[in-house]
């Protein structure tokens, strides 16, 4: 894909500039809808965020590893800004993956209409399409992508149920599935009168 793409420089430098800057728009975009438009359900979007951030980063920091644009002699000295924000040696897992998936999976799962779900359901593959074919990632670079926002929604879950429990261990003030539905929640019957003779 890098090949094919590496011939045709300006597809290579629009590409390049969706790597760059495109992602973060995006995910950003995602948040500030989710606080405007879904108040409830940001804090779960935003811890989902943030966690994993921290699942990337700590693959980043275990399993240093080049991008496979390297391979080709691209060493790609930016400098500047781009440098601050992006490591060299950050490629395993992709962040730019895992984000998409998260965004997705906010915005698919908030989205009132189908359109807009069926166009953020295809972003995680487009994204995948860009990293790879700007040899930024490897295939195995994507699938850990996916398995690092899968495990921050994970951490997500468990860490807010761990809070709740924490905070109510006896679950009081949570209505239970018994008081709704038990035998005994039918509202008594009234006992009919007898009809009176004519």
């Amino acid at each position: 894909m890098h090949v094919w793409l590496a011939a045709r420089p300006t597809l290579l430098a629009v590409l390049g500039f969706l790597y760059l800057w495109g992602h973060v728009p995006a995910t950003v975009g995602a948040l500030v809808w989710a606080r405007l438009e879904h108040p409830r359900a940001f804090p779960v979007a935003r811890d989902a965020f943030l966690a994993t951030q921290v699942v990337v980063v700590a693959g980043y920091l275990l399993v240093p590893t080049a991008p496979p644009r390297m391979l080709f002699g691209d060493e790609r000295p930016t400098g500047g800004m781009v440098d601050l924000i992006q490591s060299p040696y950050a490629a395993l897992p992709s962040g730019h993956v895992a984000f998409a998936v998260v965004t997705a999976g906010i915005v698919g799962s908030l989205a009132p209409w189908r359109w807009v779900r069926a166009v953020v359901a295809a972003y995680p593959l487009l994204v995948t399409a860009v990293v790879l074919a700007t040899a930024n990632h490897f295939w195995v670079d994507a699938v850990a992508g996916v398995g690092a926002a899968a495990s921050g929604l994970a951490l997500t879950v468990m860490a807010r149920t761990l809070f709740v429990c924490a905070i109510n261990p006896r679950g009081e003030g949570l209505r239970s599935r018994d008081e709704h539905v038990g035998p005994d929640s039918s509202p008594p019957r009234r006992r009919s009168r007898p009809a009176s003779p004519a």
